[in-house]
Parts: C-alpha cells; structure tokens; sequence
C-alpha cells in the first residue's frame, strides 16, 4: 500500500518517496497545451492543492519526465523541453505598514530572481527586475518564460483590518503583476493561484488575456478530490479506516461524505469534491472518530482580518439565495459582503444555480463545525475567552437554570446593526444555535422539521435533550405551549434520555432575553 503524504505539496518528494498522487496531469496537460491560451488564475479555499498543483507544473516545465512515469502526461504529446521558470509564494508576506511590506516583497522578489541567475538593481522596483529577469531569461535560454505564483492575494489578506493599507499593498502588487503583460511574448505558460478574487488588481483589468479557471466547469475538479478519485486513490486505506472505526464500508463511506465533501466549483458541473488536506489526514492517522483536520490547520488570515471588524450572526449560512456571481468577487476591499468572503475562504461553496443566480450553503460537517466555532467566537467576544465553554457546560451537565441566567448576558452584549427595528425570531437563535453547535459536548439541531412544524432548536448531551423555542412579540408561555401543541419533543422519546423544554421570550425593544420558562417532558 503506498502511503499517503500528509505535510508535503512538493510533487517531487511524493513520486520519489512513492506517495499516492490523484493524477491530474491529463487536465495540466490540456491547460499548456491549448494553443489558444496560456495564462491561468485559479482560486480555491485554504489548503486545497493549489501549490502541489504549481509544484508538479514546475516539475512538468523542468522536462522531468521521469517523474510522471505512469501518469497521464507521460501519454500524451508533449515536448517534455526544459523552459526557464520563476516560482513566486507570497504567502507568508505580511507588514504592519506600507514601508514594511515592500521591504518585505523587495526580499521574496529579489531571491527568486537572484536564485534563477537573474541581475538585479536596488535602484529600480521589483516590478521593473522582474520585468528584466522574464526578458533576460528568455533571450539566455532561448524559450519563453514560465511563471508559476502562489497565494498571489495573501499579501492583501493579511492586511483587511486596516483598509487603506491592504488597498496601498494592492497597489504594489499590481505594478509587479502588469509586467507579464508587458512580457507577454517571452511568456509560455502562467499560473496564478489564490483564495480570494480580487478583481481590481491590474492583473485581472490589465491582463485581458488572462482564463479564470475559478468557475471554470471544465476544470471544476482539478483541485480536492472526486468519489471516483477515492475509489481508485484511496481503496484500500479506507477499507482499513473503516475497519478501525467499526463501520461497515457503505456506513463508513456514508459518514466521510457527510465529514469531508460537499465542494462545488461550477455552474453547469454539479460534481462535488473533498477537500484533499481532509482527506490525507483522515485517511493518514485513521484515528476511531472522525473530526476536524482542515479546520486544525489554522483559518486563513483574510477571512480573520475581516472579521476583526464585521458581524456575521445575521444570516442562515446553510441556505444562501439568490447570489449573483458578481457579487461573489471582491472588487472594493472596503464593500466586502460576509457571504463573498465566507465563500472565498471556503465555508461556503455552491449547493444550486438557477437563473435567479447561486444558493450557497456550508459544503460539510467538519467546515459547519468550524463556522459555528468562528460565529460563536464573534459573538461572544465581549463575554471573555471562557464564557461559551461556561454557557454550553452549563446545559451539558444538566444546569438548565444556571444555563438560562448565563444565556442573558449574550443577549444583553449582541448588537443588530442598522436592522434593529425589525430583528426577528432567527436573529436570536443564530447565534445560539453557533454557540451550542460549537461545543464538542451537543449535539445540535436547527429548525428541526416534524410533522406538525419546526422546533427552533434542539440539543442533545449525554444527559438530557433540550427542546427549544424562541418567541419575539411572544411570551416563554406560548413557547412552552407551541413545543407541546405540536410535539416537537415527541421524536425524542426514543433516546431514553430525559427530555427538558425551553420556551424563551425576547423584547423587541430591548433585544434582551426578557423571560424563560423550562419544564420536563412527561
């Protein structure tokens, strides 16, 4: 059984240390050999192969064809010929000021051009060295240039707390990306890949030439991993995964699905895809459960810089309508929509599209967990780093009571923004339910649909299951009666646990949790 390489995106190290690689050399193939094309954008979420796809092009347009012995590449026609190449990573670049980051950019820029034999002149911008170093390379090889960048956007990403500096850092980048258009004779392939879309970087205005595979159907999964893709890859480490963990192979399939896929990247191509770090560290520790693994690797600093200053409890982030694509790209770093940025970082990807335009949803259980995690932490950030642990606890242990007088004081700290006068039923219970989905200890529910209706939330612990419903303009009476009335408890009754109902009263002038009523199911 070949193993499977969980910490590495260096296509050579895999193939020479034989690793399992998911071939996608035919859809590489097909992009550097369209004679119609050949500059490329690519964006997808965190961790989701970008930069082994880069590595193994680099590999490709070394001529190293011993590596890809066996892979569709080795194939199909190609000149295998050895092209100079330029790999940037701006990944890691990031500055507390203007002044800062261009010394910091100045660094990366000169040691990939330095390290590929390329003069360089402290008078002149890196732009202008990196226009010289594509037009030297050429002329002293003999063949075009080919350009690979990583995280080419992380530079403004990282600096989105601070507007005006992330918009002067765009600057910087754009006078350095319009020269491949200035070169674009002595260019033979591009490849820029990113999590997010910033469509007024020059490149994107500049570079009219340039194919944004992003929504690309042709090329929905040359990034994350297909179930045919599992099947042939990985068969044999899942039937041993499903082993370790109990599951017969279909119950077992079952659950990684519902743990780990859900990423759609296309209109017209529905297929979805794992996300490939998921899978490698699932599949590599087979621990007995299954759990959070790209969400462990940290989330990316665009989406936590944006969050520093933004509210995200307003939305039901598992159906999303009527987005358009346009609204999708990130033209005005100072216009960002929460959607759009929780769909560039991928806690969100397409479920539909219609003429009416996308419904985005969260693709899986392990991200869903992870925005509950990040919703909860905004939410609770003027009650201290433990009160979400206190508050969840609380109800875990059996503490109705004190769990209900804990509940008060995040109501009494949410804010509503500019929507205040008509905040309604699901404004209160978005941030509970984030709250209470985050904790490891519940296991939680919202809008559960029954027979007679929808219980606004329901929460499961070891100990007990706790039905709620939430009232606006309402009594904690008649929510008590609404649960009763229409038995949303009764599909519980099975579990043998006992059974707790938690009707609660808002204010609408206030916006604070005015009155609760709790009373066990009999």
């Amino acid at each position: 059984m070949a193993s499977i390489a969980q910490d590495t995106a260096d296509f050579a190290k895999l193939r020479t240390n034989g690793c399992i690689y998911v071939d996608k050399t035919a859809s590489l193939h097909e992009l550097i050999c369209d004679p119609g094309r050949s500059l490329y954008f690519i964006s997808r979420p965190r961790r989701f192969g970008k930069s082994l796809m880069l590595s193994t092009l680099d590999c490709i347009f070394q001529g190293r064809r011993d590596l890809f012995k066996g892979l569709a590449i080795d194939s199909l026609d190609y000149d295998w010929a050895d092209y100079p190449i330029l790999q940037f990573s701006f990944a890691g670049v990031k500055a507390t000021s203007l002044e800062a980051f261009k010394a910091e950019f100045h660094v990366r820029v000169k040691k990939v051009l330095t390290e590929a034999q390329c003069a360089w002149d402290d008078a002149i911008s890196p732009g202008a060295n990196f226009n010289q170093a594509i037009t030297d390379l050429a002329k002293m090889r003999g063949k075009p240039v080919a350009i690979l960048i990583d995280e080419y956007d992380a530079p403004v990403g990282h600096t989105l707390a601070d507007i005006p500096l992330a918009t002067a850092i765009r600057g910087e980048l754009s006078d350095f990306y319009i020269q491949i258009k200035e070169c674009a004779s002595n260019v033979r392939f591009l490849m820029m890949t990113g999590v997010t879309r910033f469509t007024q970087l020059s490149v994107f205005s500049a570079l009219n030439n340039l194919n944004d595979l992003t929504m690309d159907a042709r090329y929905a999964t040359l990034l994350g991993y297909t179930e045919e893709e599992l099947d042939t890859f990985f068969d044999a480490d899942m039937r041993a995964h499903a082993q370790v963990m109990g599951l017969a192979y279909d119950d077992y399939r079952a659950q990684l699905r519902w743990w780990y896929n859900g990423y759609r990247f296309a209109k017209s191509n529905m297929v979805r895809v794992y996300n490939p770090y998921a899978i490698a560290k699932t599949l590599g520790a087979k621990d007995p459960l299954f759990s959070p693994t790209w969400t462990r690797s940290g989330h990316p600093s665009v989406l936590i810089n944006y969050l520093s200053d933004h509210e995200l409890t307003e939305v039901d982030y598992d159906d999303v309508e009527n987005v358009s694509e346009e609204s999708l790209d990130i033209c005005q770093l100072e216009a960002i929509t929460p959607v759009a940025m929780l769909y560039q970082s991928g806690y969100l990807t397409i479920k539909d599209y219609s003429e009416w335009g996308f419904t985005l949803g969260v693709p899986n259980e392990e991200v869903r967990r992870a925005l509950n995690a990040l919703l909860a932490q905004f939410a609770t950030k003027k009650l201290g780093a433990g009160y979400r642990d206190t508050l969840c606890g609380l109800l875990a242990k059996g503490d109705v009571p004190g769990f209900i007088e804990k509940l008060k004081a995040l109501y009494a700290h949410l804010t509503y923004g500019s929507t205040e006068s008509s905040v309604h039923e699901a404004s209160y219970q978005r941030p509970l339910y984030a709250i209470l989905a985050s904790y490891p200890g519940l296991r939680v529910i919202a809008e559960d649909a029954q027979a007679h209706g929808r219980a606004d939330l329901v929460a499961e612990s070891r100990r007990a299951v706790y039905v709620f419903e939430l009232k606006v303009k309402g009594s904690a009476q008649e929510a008590l009666a609404q649960i009763k009335d229409r038995g949303y408890a009764e599909p519980y009754r099975a579990l043998g646990k006992p059974i707790h109902l938690i009707g609660l009263a808002f204010d609408p002038a206030t916006h604070t949790l005015a009155d609760a009523l709790v009373e066990p199911l009999t």
